[in-house]
């Protein structure tokens, strides 16, 4: 590939690179090819002359001169309405996107760790034990993942140091409380409506989140459509949609969403969703029924 296309012309200044491991992974092989600065974060509202490396865009982004580089949802919006004035990679042949820019841009990572990336990134992480302890290390260092050390290993290609610290933190006492109050999770399932299913969790509590990011996974098996929802002592906050059905779209509920005030974004298969005001968990949960109710014939529900 003739990566002079995308040095030419634009003087990148940035990295935006989603904040879970494909993102990390994808912007530390980035970072071999453009020696810039890297931040992570989980939604794109504005971005000029940047690399954005799979974060999802809110349902408004203002995007322009950025490289794009993705692996969902290439033809349907919003990333489809981004051609114009960027620079879009995006291939969904590829399980994570650190897959493809490893074979976009020629250059090398484990197997193993390209292969648990594509496991997790398909919400699959018990049938690849590496996928299974690099999501848990994740869940349990929510508060405290440590993004920068780890994207410099990536740069440099010090993989065992990466494996080291997954093996490590994967068999820590935290990762054992995430585990247990995981299954607490799922033996109090609230069901919104039929196939849809909502977990709750507390937004100051690091280990709690990490609890209910790995109950999503299992939530998205149970029902078609599975919601974690953020409190903040009486009042809902924030949240994340998932799904693991294929023929659901999940943008027509984030637009809906986004008629409440709710800043949304996201993609086909996940979103997620900040309140702006003081909502309760049941108003929360009648808004989001009825938001699914308005669209559920675009949702494919």
């Amino acid at each position: 590939m003739n990566n002079n296309l995308f040095l030419e012309k634009i003087n990148y200044r940035e990295i935006l690179a989603h904040k879970d491991w494909d993102g990390l992974i994808g912007g530390g092989l980035i970072q071999r090819i453009f020696d810039l600065p890297i931040i992570f974060l989980n939604r794109v509202n504005e971005a000029t002359a940047k690399i954005i490396i799979e974060v999802p865009f809110a349902l408004d982004a203002y995007i322009e001169k950025c490289l794009i580089i993705d692996h969902h949802d290439c033809k349907r919006a919003p990333l489809k309405s981004l051609h114009f004035g960027n620079h879009v990679l995006c291939d969904e042949e590829y399980g994570s996107v650190a897959s493809m820019i490893v074979d976009f841009f020629d250059l090398d990572a484990p197997d193993e760790i390209l292969d648990a990336l594509d496991h997790i990134e398909r919400g699959d992480i018990d049938s690849n034990e590496l996928a299974y302890r690099m999501f848990i290390s994740f869940a349990s260092s929510i508060g405290s993942f440590p993004y920068e050390d780890l994207v410099k290993e990536v740069r440099v290609g010090r993989w065992e140091r990466i494996i080291n610290w997954v093996n490590k933190k994967a068999s820590s006492k935290e990762a054992e409380l995430v585990k247990g109050l995981s299954e607490r999770k799922l033996n109090n399932v609230i069901e919104i409506m039929r196939n849809v299913k909502l977990i709750t969790y507390n937004t100051q509590d690091p280990l709690d989140i990490g609890a209910a990011r790995l109950a999503l996974l299992t939530l998205e098996k149970q029902a078609k459509i599975g919601v974690m929802l953020g409190l903040d002592d009486i009042y809902a906050r924030f949240g994340i949609i998932a799904t693991m059905k294929k023929k659901i779209n999940l943008i027509p509920l984030l637009d809906e969403l986004s008629k409440l005030s709710w800043q949304s974004g996201g993609r086909s298969n996940v979103g997620g969703f900040q309140i702006t005001y003081n909502i309760t968990l049941n108003q929360a949960i009648n808004a989001l029924r009825e938001a699914i109710l308005k669209r559920k014939r675009e949702i494919n529900l």
